[in-house]
């Protein structure tokens, strides 16, 4: 019996490292910040969070105040930073790269 676990645990390892070498490709396809409803890019809205749940599955109701209408965003991708300095920070670096604009499309 013991000799069936380690051939068990040797193949498991073999395999454990076989995947470590492997290069993985991930693709996400991001869409643009556009109300599903108006087509508006990246319009102002409002929104009230309350509620608790696994960060994975987080959704966020959002109130289109160009058309008046709700929408759900749901985050393929998140930046998780530690302080709102860096929130300031990575905002400015994305309007300087043309990434989104601070006034909600109306600069």
């Amino acid at each position: 019996m013991e000799r069936r676990v380690e051939e068990l645990l040797t193949r498991g390892v073999e395999a454990l490292e076989k995947l470590a070498q492997d290069e993985i490709e991930l693709k996400l396809e991001t869409k643009p910040p556009v109300c599903p409803h108006c087509a508006t890019m990246n319009p102002n809205i409002r929104v009230e969070v309350n509620g608790e749940g696994s960060f994975a599955e987080f959704f966020i109701p959002a109130h289109c105040l160009h058309c008046n209408n709700v929408f759900y965003i749901f985050p393929l991708q998140w930046e998780v930073l530690k302080s709102v300095e860096e929130v300031r920070e990575f905002t400015e670096e994305k309007v300087n790269l043309g990434g989104f604009t601070k006034n909600g499309g109306n600069d």
